[in-house]
């Protein structure tokens, strides 16, 4: 069985979810995992070495505190500055490096997101976001 689901823009990680876990419950009887968010009870996290500003072509991605709260503002630069206004969301943990955000409910950012902490090879590190890697800059 092979499903496939082409979209550009809309709601398309709920339709994918939808979708998905209608058919392949009904065709094959697979169960899908729920879809990500954080755990009722979020473990405690030094976010400390992950505050800073990630940039990759088209986004800055930066990490700071309100409150206590760790928070992340994606913003499109450049060619894509016009694209959307930048994104304001608190971050919760879900384990030493991986981090729910909270979309705004729009296309761009629809339910919890995964930001996923990490280290190049190299030593650089990186917030992956949107499925695309931002060396820290900052």
């Amino acid at each position: 069985m092979a499903i496939a689901l082409l979209t550009n823009g809309g709601s398309a990680r709920r339709l994918c979810d939808a979708l998905f876990r209608e058919l392949l419950g009904e065709l094959a009887g697979v169960r899908m995992p729920e879809p990500f968010g954080p755990p009722a009870r979020p473990p405690v996290v030094d976010v400390t070495p992950y505050l800073g500003t990630y940039r990759r072509a088209g986004v800055v991605i930066t990490l700071s505190e309100r409150a206590g709260t760790p928070h992340l503002t994606y913003a499109f630069v450049e060619g894509m500055a016009h694209f959307h206004p930048p994104l304001e969301m608190d971050v919760v943990p879900v384990s030493e490096t991986v981090f729910a955000a909270r979309g705004d409910g729009s296309s761009v950012s629809e339910d919890w997101m995964p930001v996923v902490f990490a280290t190049l090879r190299d030593g650089t590190p990186c917030a992956y976001m949107a499925m695309r890697a931002a060396p820290k800059v900052g």
